[in-house]
C-alpha cells in the first residue's frame, strides 16, 4: 500500500470480531476512521470494547457511524438515536440542536468520533425526503446548522451530505446512478443553500454522493468529477471532503477497487469510503495516478 493512501480510507468491518487478519489489514492501510453498521455489534457496550481494542492498535483512527435520526441509524434506541429529520421539520432549531447534541453526547461515551450527520439535501426526491429537514431550503439550512452545532457540542464531528444534493433525483444511488438535468443555477439558489449553511456552522467535513449531475459535468458521477469538488472549495469550504461508499456504487463492481479509490482521490476527495467489510484490495498496489478525473 502506497504511503500516499495512509489516512485516506475509511472501511467497515466484516462482523463484529477483530481478528489477526484486521489487525494485520489495519496496520497495513492504516485507515483514516472504521465506519460501524449494526453487523459489527450486538449491544453499544459490545461496540464500545471494539472501539477500545481498536484504538490500541491504531490510536489516531476516527470512528464513524450513521446516526442522521429515524430509521437511518444504526442504534436505533435512544438517546443514541435522535428523531426522523422530516419529523423535526418543523422544530426550531433550538430543540433540533438539543436533538443531536444529547445523541452525540451518549455516541462520545461510545468512543464515536464522527456522525456522518446531518443529511443537507432538500426533501424534493422521493428516495432521500423522509431523511430530509424538508423541502423549503432556508428552513432546512437553519435545522442543518443547529443539527451541526449539537453535534459538535456533544464532542464528535459532523459530516454534511450529500454534495451537490441527492434531492435532485429519485433514485437510491446505491441501486442504480442517479441522473439530473437540473441547472446549475438551480443547484445553487435551492440545494446549495443547506450547504453554505454547513460551511458557515464550521462543519468539518461533507460527502458527496453518486449523482451524475449533466449541468455540472456530464461525464463524472461526481464521487470523480474534480468540477464537483471545486465547486465546494469555491464556496469556502476548507475542511475534508468525503466520498460516499464506493464499495458500493452500483455500476462500479466491474472496476477494480485500486481504480475507484484512485479516481476519487484525484477528483479532490481528502477521503474515501469503502464501507463492504471486504477489503481485499490492501492486497494491491494501488497507484494514486493510474486513474485521472476528467475535469
Amino acid at each position: 500500500m502506497n504511503d500516499i493512501l495512509q489516512k485516506k480510507l475509511v472501511i467497515g468491518l466484516p462482523d463484529s470480531a477483530i481478528t489477526d487478519y484486521i489487525i494485520r489489514n489495519i496496520e497495513k492501510i492504516r485507515p483514516f476512521g472504521i465506519i460501524f453498521f449494526s453487523r459489527n455489534f450486538h449491544s453499544t457496550e459490545e461496540l464500545k470494547k471494539i472501539i477500545s481494542q481498536l484504538r490500541s492498535i491504531d490510536g489516531n483512527l476516527e470512528f464513524l457511524i450513521d446516526q442522521e435520526g429515524g430509521e437511518k441509524c444504526r442504534i436505533f434506541k435512544k438517546p443514541y438515536c435522535p428523531p426522523l429529520p422530516l419529523d423535526m421539520r418543523k422544530w426550531k432549531p433550538s430543540a433540533v440542536e438539543e436533538a443531536f447534541l444529547s445523541s452525540s453526547e451518549a455516541l462520545a461515551e461510545l468512543g464515536i468520533t464522527i456522525n456522518l450527520a446531518p443529511v443537507a439535501d432538500l426533501g424534493t426526491g422521493e428516495y432521500i425526503r423522509r431523511r430530509t429537514f424538508g423541502k423549503n431550503p432556508e428552513d432546512v439550512a437553519e435545522r442543518v446548522a443547529a443539527a451541526i452545532c449539537g453535534i459538535s457540542r456533544g464532542g464528535l464531528k459532523p459530516c454534511a451530505k450529500h454534495f451537490p444534493g441527492l434531492g435532485s433525483a429519485d433514485i437510491d444511488p446505491h441501486k442504480s446512478l442517479p441522473e439530473t438535468d437540473m441547472p446549475l443555477e438551480e443547484f445553487e439558489n435551492k440545494h446549495f443553500i443547506p450547504f453554505r449553511a454547513a460551511i458557515e456552522a464550521k462543519c468539518p467535513f461533507t460527502m458527496t454522493t453518486h449523482i451524475l449531475a449533466k449541468s455540472i459535468d456530464g461525464k463524472n458521477p461526481a464521487t470523480y468529477s474534480r468540477k464537483i469538488v471545486n465547486i465546494l472549495r469555491d464556496m469556502g469550504f476548507s475542511g475534508k471532503i468525503f466520498t460516499d461508499d464506493v464499495a458500493e456504487m452500483k455500476g462500479a463492481e466491474i472496476i477494480p477497487a485500486r481504480k475507484r479509490i484512485s479516481a476519487a482521490l484525484n477528483a479532490g476527495h481528502d477521503v474515501v469510503l469503502w464501507c463492504s467489510g471486504k477489503n481485499n484490495f490492501c492486497e494491491e498496489n494501488i497507484n494514486n495516478n493510474e486513474e485521472k478525473s476528467t475535469d
